[in-house]
């Protein structure tokens, strides 16, 4: 049986708490501490871009985490609470991830193409075409990684942090969004340059739905898992949309 004396003392969990909350406070009040902790993200996109890591984005997500956890802000104070209306934030999503999709393929890609010359380079998800067990995984992985994964790592807490450094303005975050969809582009390096712009767009796209929605992160998160729903069903059904 373990011992009482293992016990922390309140004195113990009271320094503890101390120090969490003098490190949050550095961070939230600092400014070079925000922007040492943002310059984190740089370093991973380009340790991905020399093929060091693979997935950027979870490691921000989890710099991010812990970045919340210290200042005691929370999920939720970056946009991942109840939106105002449930039903009219599923339909809007719904309609305008398969619009935008729709775009993407139409429009937005084929001037890609013709820009840099080169398709979107999609190795990574494999032979999907006819494959049933391949697209219920990879709809599980971008469900979770991807839509809400991505959204909070980029739109809840990167853009944010960024928007801090520059004093939380409405140009901070202008520029923030800007920054980040540069940042969310550059973390699809895998998909050759074409796919980076494609993602450069769409991250813009996901940023301007952020903000337009009182920075509450459901909109975008229904957004971004409808895109890429719908797009890994075409390559399921062997329509390639790149």
């Amino acid at each position: 049986m373990g011992n009482a004396n293992d016990e922390p003392t309140t004195a113990q969990v009271a320094g503890r708490a101390s120090r969490r909350d003098a490190i949050g406070a550095s961070l939230r009040e600092c400014r070079p501490f925000v922007a040492a902790e943002l310059l984190l993200i740089p370093i991973l996109l380009a340790l991905r871009g020399y093929g060091v890591i693979r997935n950027p984005s979870l490691l921000i997500l989890l710099i991010g985490w812990l970045s919340l956890w210290l200042r005691r802000t929370g999920w939720r104070g970056v946009g991942l609470g109840r939106p105002a209306n449930w039903r009219w934030t599923i339909l809007l999503g719904l309609g305008i991830g398969i619009a935008y999709d729709a775009a993407d393929i139409l429009v937005f890609l084929p001037a890609l193409r013709q820009l840099t010359g080169e398709a979107v380079q999609l190795d990574q998800l494999g032979d999907l075409r006819g494959n049933v067990g391949a697209l219920l995984l990879l709809l599980a992985l971008t469900w979770t990684l991807a839509a809400f994964g991505e959204e909070m790592a980029y739109r809840g807490y990167a853009l944010n942090r960024i928007a801090d450094l520059f004093g939380r303005s409405q140009a901070a975050f202008v520029a923030s969004a800007i920054l980040v969809s540069g940042a969310f582009g550059f973390a699809h390096i895998g998909q050759g340059v074409t796919g980076v712009l494609d993602n450069v767009l769409a991250g813009m796209m996901f940023a301007a739905l952020y903000l337009a929605s009182g920075r509450n992160l459901w909109l975008p998160i229904i957004v971004h898992g409808v895109v890429d729903t719908t797009s890994l069903v075409l390559l399921f059904l062997g329509v390639s949309p790149s």
